[in-house]
């Protein structure tokens, strides 16, 4: 266990280093300069832009540039934002902005797993039910989760706006002045996950349902909603656990659209802006903290997954 903990931590850092060195790359090879621009819609002189370069060491051999990069990475020094928060530590925008984008993304989570698993058992005993007319209320459950798979992050959120903050005025348009205010967010992501994970757990159920020690407590008497959750929703819920860390990678990729169309403040927002306006250190400040929030939620995945089927092991 140990070993192999071990092991996920060793490939990790190896992604945080590939994920560093392709930003790294990535930036560099984006057209235009942005030391040319940081006065605004007035470009600097080029003894001005030549200035700045040496004092970042901008000038220097590409090569050199990438390793003191990575080292100063490696020290904690983020650097300082070149336009979006000009002058202000990266490390600094970092820290306030992943508690918001954490919340999101764990109230997604939390959202998408209670209503998929729920939807998903229900499509799942509906499909096993003897009852005469009880497979309609399993369609109906699988159409709707078709339609929350193939309903994209935004389209979700602008329908979202349109109806409870706009037409029905009870919940606010966008920022972070109240938690009520994040309600939309989380709804955006975690209503596509919710779907996704019905799928997923109304597939494993109806193995599940369907194997001899199912059938022995049948026999025996037990109720079938004692059966569900008693024998059958835990070997079920493996696949959708295992599924947990390829839905956070999903909650935080998307968090970047859903952040910017509700104007908050967290690692989305921050890479996106950054992105569009060349604020190098920014950018790659947030893409390793994406990758690190990644690499941490499918240790803890394949943990609670070890955990919970003791085969894996």
């Amino acid at each position: 266990m140990i070993a192999a903990i071990l092991r996920r931590l060793a490939a990790g850092l190896v992604v945080l280093w590939l994920v560093h060195l392709l930003t790294f790359a990535a930036l560099r090879a984006m057209p235009g300069d942005p030391w040319a621009d940081l006065a605004g819609d007035r470009a600097l002189p080029p003894a001005a832009v030549a200035h700045l370069k040496r004092l970042y060491g901008q000038d220097q051999p590409i090569v050199v540039q990438y390793l003191r990069d990575l080292f100063d990475k490696l020290r904690g020094d983020f650097g300082y934002s070149l336009k979006i928060a000009r002058g202000q530590p990266v490390i600094e925008l970092l820290a306030r902005a992943t508690p918001v984008s954490v919340s999101i993304g764990s109230g997604a989570l939390l959202i998408g797993l209670f209503l998929g698993l729920w939807g998903g058992t229900m499509a799942a005993r509906a499909a096993r039910s003897p009852q005469p007319g009880a497979h309609a209320g399993d369609q109906v459950l699988r159409l709707l989760a078709t339609l929350g798979i193939s309903t994209p992050d935004f389209i979700i959120g602008p329908l979202l706006l349109l109806v409870f903050s706009l037409y029905l005025g009870w919940l606010p348009a966008g920022g972070v002045e109240s938690p009520s205010a994040l309600l939309l967010p989380v709804l955006t992501l975690g209503l596509p996950l919710a779907a996704q994970i019905a799928r997923l757990s109304r597939a494993s159920l109806l193995d599940e349902l369907g194997a001899d020690f199912v059938r022995t407590a049948r026999a025996k008497g037990a109720s079938e909603g004692y059966i569900v959750i008693e024998h059958a929703l835990r070997p079920a819920f493996g696949p959708v656990l295992a599924y947990l860390a390829t839905a956070a990678a999903q909650v935080l990729t998307g968090s970047m659209v859903v952040e910017s169309l509700f104007a908050i403040p967290g690692l989305g927002y921050f890479f996106v802006a950054g992105a569009l306006q060349q604020d190098w250190t920014l950018v790659s400040g947030a893409a390793l903290e994406y990758a690190a929030l990644l690499v941490v939620f499918n240790l803890l995945a394949d943990l609670a997954l070890v955990w919970l089927d003791p085969r894996t092991r």
